[in-house]
């Protein structure tokens, strides 16, 4: 039976490249045929490295939204049920490979799991394919560093180990990338918001979390250009506001992140959030949005906060 190999929903650029990097190898790594999907639209950094290396064979995954046949699942780049999409269960669960905490899921079997404390899945991709003795070609190589660099925000995020350091040098030896240049091109790609709505500026990097009893939601827009975001402050506002109550959330989150001052503005939908973030975060505040300096990080520096707080 065909494995499926996929991420969460409001998949980033480790959602999207480590998915296709699974099913590349699979045949080595479980012996088994697997396909690539995607459970969201493509964010513009992730257009813009799979438009760089041009003559890539490895092809951009098919939107899945939903698995209605009976399909066994690679999990990557998250354990959270709240971030899958349909038909994901205890039942067709076959692998995981992530580096976020443990999300609650369950299995019926037992799984073949990888699960590191590190900057990101492809990090630790890297690693099996070491152990495995698998080549690593060049369109493999950038592919794997452009993840890396991008879930750790060029090595600079709270998140970043030693290891995501070390293996991204290594990558490198055989990508053959100008790392300055090149990551500063998929921050540039990142920040921009050509054809963008303000209603998908809150939910391109979007989770859903249940901590406690509560329901939070928490957004991100990671960009070497705050001021263009900010400028739309008021519509994001009312953007957060409608989706609250659409989604019948307890809090709503939305972090605008400096990549360069490594800074996030936190926007605040109402009292609940302003409280909470005032306690947690310390930040400065002013018309609903907290200056929050040396947060950069949803995984680490607020995504914790939070459930320490409400569980």
């Amino acid at each position: 039976m065909e494995l499926i190999v996929i991420g969460h929903k409001n998949p980033d650029t480790d959602s999207i490249i480590s998915p296709m990097i699974v099913s590349h190898y699979s045949d080595s790594l479980f012996g088994r045929h697997a396909v690539a999907k995607r459970a969201g639209e493509v964010n513009n950094e992730t257009k813009f490295i799979l438009n760089y290396l041009t003559d890539s064979t490895i092809k951009l995954p098919d939107l899945l939204e939903e698995i209605k046949e009976e399909k066994e699942v690679v999990l990557v780049d998250t354990t959270e049920q709240t971030q899958l999409i349909e038909g994901i269960n205890e039942n067709n669960l076959f692998a995981i490979i992530d580096h976020h905490n443990l999300g609650g899921l369950k299995s019926s079997k037992p799984v073949y799991a990888r699960i590191e404390p590190l900057g990101c899945t492809c990090t630790i991709l890297y690693k099996i394919l070491k152990e495995k003795h698998l080549e690593i070609t060049q369109e493999v190589a950038c592919l794997m560093a452009s993840a890396i660099i991008s879930d750790t925000l060029f090595l600079n995020s709270p998140t970043t180990t030693d290891e995501d350091r070390t293996i991204l040098e290594e990558l490198n030896k055989i990508a053959e990338l100008d790392l300055e240049y090149y990551s500063m091109k998929m921050f540039k790609a990142k920040s921009s918001l050509e054809g963008i709505e303000t209603s998908e500026i809150i939910e391109k990097d979007y989770k859903f979390f249940e901590m406690g009893s509560s329901k939070v939601g928490i957004g991100v827009w990671e960009t070497v250009a705050p001021e263009t975001v900010n400028e739309k402050k008021a519509e994001i506002l009312e953007a957060l506001k409608i989706k609250k109550q659409k989604d019948g959330l307890d809090y709503l989150f939305f972090g605008v992140v400096d990549i360069i001052k490594e800074n996030t503005y936190l926007y605040l939908v109402g009292d609940e959030e302003t409280n909470l973030a005032k306690e947690i975060f310390k930040g400065s505040l002013e018309d609903n949005v907290m200056f929050a300096e040396h947060i950069v990080s949803r995984k680490k520096q607020i995504v914790p906060q939070l459930k320490e707080k409400l569980e």
